[in-house]
């Protein structure tokens, strides 16, 4: 029996860190849009390169550690990360400029204002709550830069164009990072994309979400799968139990899709029992999986206190080659074929020259 793996010692921390899917769907939009990371780190080398005249090589060291964390962060964002490389990047640069500050003078260090920046930045990626949290680490960090600095030898003087230099960096940071916002469009927090009864994305924003994905498979050469799932006879649970019965239904599968999808997967509810789920980095034999698992759950514990069963529909692109509404036709196909042999149980379409019109192969499940 295939079952969903345990949530590890870091899942909370990380549920935190996505938040609700509004917030979810807004950290995917902002970073799509946020395509220029580049100018915060310029801003600061050319800072931390003419200070270095005075502070001596340990900026210099400490710049190169920063350059290789933001360029793995980049990379990282390249190829779908989540939120908490993002959260993981933040907090290293963070760190990286304490240090800098400590050894360059702490309360008297030119370069203190610099620890705004990575700060201020989470406010285009991250809620509300996750970029306090970052204020209060900032604070708590340049605080202990500033004490310990105590403890270290004097720094030499600086003379005032270096602090010049400096602030006229955090203004340039600081007022990209504004224009990013102010520039967005941040439909992510507005209620038409989500969808009120189950908490998942609407359709709205699938189109967006799979563009991204689709860039991400064609860099890599990876593949992007996805599902197309139905509830079998929802109308007779209308019908018997009510539309309220089949209200809850709705809520608790999309409880299971939570639970059986990794953090780079999202799922959409795109019809009244009809719902998506995209899987970027998924062939077609692990996007297979994934649905059968999802039926499984399905199947094996009651939705809303009714056996519920689903069919699934599974069609996979290398390097996501197609676009949205033909990958959409194949899965419909497949998910056409798997009620037709029976329901409960998922077809995967097999890649043809005829996009519009799968072969198709049931998967029996006993």
């Amino acid at each position: 029996m295939t079952t969903a793996a345990a949530p590890g010692p870091a899942s909370a921390a990380h549920r935190w860190l996505r938040g609700a899917p509004a917030d979810r769907a807004r950290f995917l939009d902002m970073g799509q849009r946020f395509r220029r990371p580049w100018v915060f780190g310029l801003a600061i080398t050319i800072a931390k390169l003419f200070s270095a005249v005075w502070y001596g090589p340990v900026v210099l060291v400490l710049l190169g550690v920063g350059a290789v964390t933001m360029l793995v962060a980049v990379l990282s964002r390249r190829h779908g990360r989540d939120e908490t490389d993002a959260a993981v990047a933040f907090a290293l640069l963070e760190l990286n400029l304490a240090v800098t500050v400590l050894l360059t003078g702490g309360g008297s260090s030119a370069l203190l204002p610099l620890l705004a920046v990575p700060v201020f930045s989470q406010a285009v990626l991250f809620r509300p709550q996750v970029f306090l949290t970052g204020c209060g680490v900032a604070a708590v960090l340049a605080g202990a830069a500033v004490a310990l600095a105590g403890l270290l030898p004097d720094a030499p003087a600086v003379p005032p164009v270096v602090h010049l230099v400096v602030y006229l960096t955090l203004l340039t940071c600081l007022g990209s990072a504004g224009l990013f916002l102010a520039s967005s469009d941040l439909h992510a927090r507005d209620e038409a994309v989500i969808d009120p009864m189950t908490g998942l994305l609407n359709r709205l924003t699938l189109s967006a979400r799979f563009l991204e994905a689709q860039q991400t498979a064609a860099a890599t050469g990876g593949s992007l799968g996805l599902v197309m799932c139905d509830v079998d006879h929802f109308k007779s649970i209308n019908d018997l139990h009510g539309h309220d019965r089949g209200d809850q239904v709705l809520g608790e599968l999309a409880d299971r899709f939570r639970a059986n999808l990794r953090a780079t997967d999202v799922a959409y509810r795109v019809g009244g029992e009809e719902f998506v789920v995209l899987l970027p980095g998924r062939d077609a034999a692990a996007a297979q999986r994934v649905a059968e698992r999802i039926r499984r759950s399905v199947e094996e514990t009651p939705l809303a206190g009714l056996p519920v069963t689903l069919s699934a529909g599974v069609v996979s692109a290398q390097e996501a080659r197609g676009t949205l509404a033909e990958l959409l036709r194949q899965a419909d196909a497949a998910l056409y074929a798997a009620k037709n042999a029976g329901r409960n149980q998922v077809v995967v379409a097999r890649e043809t020259t005829q996009v519009t019109r799968p072969a198709v192969e049931p998967i029996v499940t006993t």
